[in-house]
């Protein structure tokens, strides 16, 4: 009998190793966010049934917000076991079409947006966390920075259930998160999904010392992995390492940029996940007119080794226009590498990337690492003041500057400022498109400028034709009378030297006979601060100001404008006291 018995427990113990472990519940196996609209949710079904899909449904929720009431997945119809279902946007790739089951807006999300799977009323599964915006930062999965935002997640073979905590899921690094992270547009697994919950304990995943990142010398990178016996296989010509892959025995040297692909095997191990790091080393350019100079083939990476200035920035494809003493340059930031936080008049040090000439003409930077937080805050950038004329002759020298305009005006304005938009502006010296290129600035749907003004601008170029766009309302600095412009050889405020300036600086002026003329200073809020009382020579006049204000008192640094009035005649020009 005790023989019998022990048979019977045996095959049980057995049985039992071997028997089949199967899913909780549907899960989400797949969550596509890549490029433009190529956006997909997979839902696989390990229950070991067939299930009804009637009872279950996806919703959206966008911008920290509530699920969604219109942007909602109603599935129908029966998924068989080890089977998925695919949730595809309609505007997504053919790729991606090709094995949806339905289109959907519920994946009308971003990085930042959250979609649920529900059985029912009850949530079973959820990526991003719920009523929580995180912004551009998104969320990270598995010790991947903003890995919700142009990434692809696939889950791991071993998970069997959903998750409603999506921060205990995504983990914290590649072993102990239920997802792996692949690079962007990544689809090559979305229509199928690996699952086997009974597999052996993973090999620690290898880790690089030191770690991804920009190296200005040669380095040397060590890999280890935390299990006991293991074996690394390399890779650093960026495919997936193998058995066979070369054997790492001794430190690496790293002299160029590359991408260094490592996984663990051990026995009684399953292989580990794949880690992988990037180690650049970019060419060293000074400036911007430097990198404007060189090859823009789209792979070599260049790193600014000066300061920058941000002179411009918006939401579309996270652009950003900097500025220095030579040249500027538009960063075209689609992935949103560099997603920290920035205001205009930020100085950036150390942006890495490659350059590239777009098909409209426009020279690019397409960033490859964060440069991390501002170096300075609160710098101006004085824009040159140029004729339509010198714009256009000189487009690539001026392209993306911040340049100042006057005395302009539209061929025919009427209406308000429409988004997206062509308008034809002119001064004496010829005529060039002004494109309302920023939709989100705060001129847009007020009503356009009549007469002349003054405006900055940023040059651009659309193919053979150069644009300019001013950046913001504030951008636009109306001429205070048409007597400037039509008699600008009889009175004319010529400017002012240094500028920027400290202590003090010298106001110059041309009259065309002796008469009394003001020198009126503001600061930004329009308020007087001081106050120059002549009687104006015929030629060349100027007064000196030494930055205090009427009653003596010195005043703090900033911007402030400085008009001429004299009879009917009235200029107005910007300058900069920097302390």
């Amino acid at each position: 009998m005790k023989k019998a018995l022990t048979l019977i427990v045996m095959l049980a113990a057995t049985a039992a190793m071997f028997a089949q472990v199967y899913a909780v519940d549907l899960f989400f196996s797949e969550y596509v966010e890549g490029t433009s609209n190529n956006k997909a949710l997979e839902i696989f079904n390990g229950t070991g049934n067939p299930v009804d899909l009637s009872n279950y449904t996806v919703k959206l929720a966008s911008n920290g917000g509530t699920w969604s009431s219109t942007n909602i997945s109603n599935m129908s119809g029966v998924l068989d076991d080890g089977d998925v279902y695919v949730i595809a946007n309609s505007q997504a790739e053919a790729s991606i079409l090709a094995i949806a089951n339905e289109t959907s807006t519920v994946t009308y999300y971003n990085g930042n947006d959250v979609v649920g799977l529900f059985n029912g009323n009850t949530l079973i599964d959820i990526i991003g966390v719920y009523q929580q915006d995180p912004g551009t930062a998104n969320w990270p999965v598995a010790g991947t920075p903003s890995a919700t935002a142009e990434h692809t997640l696939i889950r791991k073979p071993t998970v069997i259930q959903g998750n409603t905590d999506f921060l205990t899921g995504a983990g914290t690094n590649a072993d102990d998160s239920e997802w792996i992270v692949y690079p962007q547009n990544y689809f090559a697994d979305l229509g199928q999904h690996t699952f086997n919950p009974g597999a052996p304990e993973q090999a620690a995943t290898p880790t690089f010392n030191p770690p991804a990142g920009v190296y200005a010398n040669p380095i040397s990178v060590t890999i280890s992995s935390t299990t006991p016996g293991a074996t690394i296989r390399y890779t650093t010509n960026g495919t997936e390492p193998n058995e066979t892959s070369t054997l790492y025995s001794a430190p690496i040297a790293m002299v160029t940029t590359t991408t260094l692909k490592a996984k663990a095997y051990a026995t009684g191990f399953s292989p580990s996940y794949t880690a992988t790091a990037n180690y650049i080393f970019p060419v060293q350019v000074s400036n911007i007119a430097a990198l404007r100079a060189s090859a823009a083939d789209g792979t070599t990476i260049y790193q600014l080794a000066n300061e920058v200035i941000l002179t411009m920035q918006q939401n579309w494809r996270h652009q950003k226009f900097i500025q220095d003493a030579t040249a500027a340059i538009l960063i075209d930031d689609y992935n949103n590498i560099m997603n920290t936080p920035y205001n205009i008049g930020d100085g950036i040090t150390g942006i890495t990337g490659t350059l590239n000439r777009y098909t409209t003409g426009m020279l690019q930077f397409w960033p490859v690492i964060n440069p991390g937080p501002a170096t300075s805050t609160g710098n101006v950038i004085i824009p040159q003041l140029v004729t339509i004329a010198e714009i256009t002759n000189n487009a690539e020298l001026y392209q993306s500057r911040l340049m100042r305009l006057d005395n302009v005006h539209y061929a025919s304005p009427s209406g308000n400022y429409a988004a997206q938009t062509s308008y034809d502006l002119l001064d004496a010296t010829g005529t060039i498109v002004m494109r309302t290129q920023f939709s989100d600035a705060d001129y847009i749907g007020t009503p356009m400028h009549q007469g002349n003004f003054n405006m900055y601008v940023i040059v651009t170029q659309y193919n053979a034709a150069t644009q300019v766009t001013p950046r913001m309302l504030s951008d636009f600095n109306p001429v205070a009378n048409d007597d400037n412009v039509l008699t600008p050889m009889q009175i004319e405020l010529i400017g002012n030297y240094p500028n920027p300036f400290n202590p003090e600086t010298t106001i110059r002026f041309k009259m065309e006979k002796s008469a009394p003329a003001e020198v009126i200073i503001y600061n930004e809020k329009g308020q007087i601060v001081k106050t120059f009382s002549t009687i104006a020579t015929q030629g060349i006049n100027s007064v000196v100001w030494d930055g205090k204000d009427n009653n003596g008192h010195p005043v703090a640094s900033g911007v402030y404008l400085f008009r001429l009035k004299s009879g009917s005649y009235s200029s107005t020009k910007k300058m900069v006291l920097m302390k």
